[in-house]
């Protein structure tokens, strides 16, 4: 199991020590803008993938292999210093704390995204005050830490849905249009995804999460006992879906658009129905993708 040494409180400024949680790769997409306005964003990708790689966001000692993170920033334009954007953010979570393995986690892409950015920025954490930049970097950091502690403890990402909480408070408070309260049932937004994370009536479905990479671990050391365990996880979550939630989930379909391709390679040529048609029905979006793979294709 992993486990993590908690030094100071969540909600502090980042303080330096050795061992670190996140190991980054970002990558920026400048295409839309001319080449004379890229200059001052031509270090981004460097600068926000050392900050990732020093940034201290559990302020303990991180065991095991650190988390796999693919940050990419698209830039539409620029105004002076000022640039709207998107990010995606997909982590991945290792099989047995095995470096090179495991499959998504968190797969998010943000296509709202207003900041400011100048040469050579210095990057600090500091949920308390908010960064149009480094805030939503952070917030995103923070759930993909979360998501990975859920899957080794029961409920163990809580403290980092409280910072990120934070962060989308903040983010409200100073009218951030992603992280405002008011949204529509099932949109996503920065605010509706860590407000059910955040919910007690959606921890049921993190322990689901964790009863899930459990049955991954368990799958990489003996196929067909592990494949048993998935598939009655996954039979679980439906019933979950079906008896707990209301309203369409952003988290349970966050959740999916990074499983759909794990899921689909591990029950591919599967001839029992009951996993398909909860997969249909817990993933409709991708449902093309599992017929294909009830078939074998």
């Amino acid at each position: 199991m992993r486990s993590v040494i908690l030094l100071v409180a969540f909600l502090c400024v980042n303080v330096t020590l050795s061992a670190q949680e996140l190991d980054p790769m970002v990558s920026v997409n400048m295409d839309p803008l001319p080449q004379d306005q890229r200059q001052d964003v031509i270090t981004m990708a460097s600068t926000v993938k050392n900050y990732l790689s020093s940034n201290r966001y559990t302020g303990g000692d991180w065991e095991g292999p650190k988390i796999p993170v693919d940050v990419t920033i698209y830039i539409n334009s620029r105004n002076g210093n000022r640039y709207s954007g998107r990010i995606s953010i997909v982590s991945k979570r290792l099989i047995n704390n095995t470096a090179g393995t495991g499959g998504g986690l968190l797969r998010v892409f943000d296509q709202d995204w207003a900041f400011e950015w100048a040469f050579n920025p210095t990057l600090t954490y500091q949920p308390l005050r908010f960064d149009p930049f480094v805030s939503v970097v952070d917030f995103y950091m923070l759930i993909a830490i979360g998501l990975d502690l859920d899957t080794y403890e029961d409920l163990g990402g809580s403290a980092m849905f409280q910072a990120a909480q934070q962060i989308a408070q903040t983010g409200n408070a100073n009218g951030v249009t992603q992280f405002s309260t008011v949204y529509q049932p099932g949109q996503f937004t920065r605010m509706s995804l860590i407000t059910e994370l955040s919910d007690m009536r959606y921890q049921g479905l993190r322990r689901l999460l964790f009863d899930y990479h459990d049955a991954i671990d368990a799958f990489a050391l003996k196929k067909g006992t592990g494949l048993a365990e998935i598939e009655a996880v996954i039979h679980d979550i439906a019933d979950f879906k079906r008896t707990k939630i209301t309203n369409r989930s952003v988290f349970l379909q966050v959740l999916f658009d990074a499983k759909s391709l794990e899921l689909a390679d591990l029950f591919r040529g599967y001839k029992g129905e009951q996993i398909w048609s909860d997969l249909r029905f817990l993933d409709p979006g991708n449902a093309q993708q599992y017929e294909a793979a009830r078939q074998g294709n």
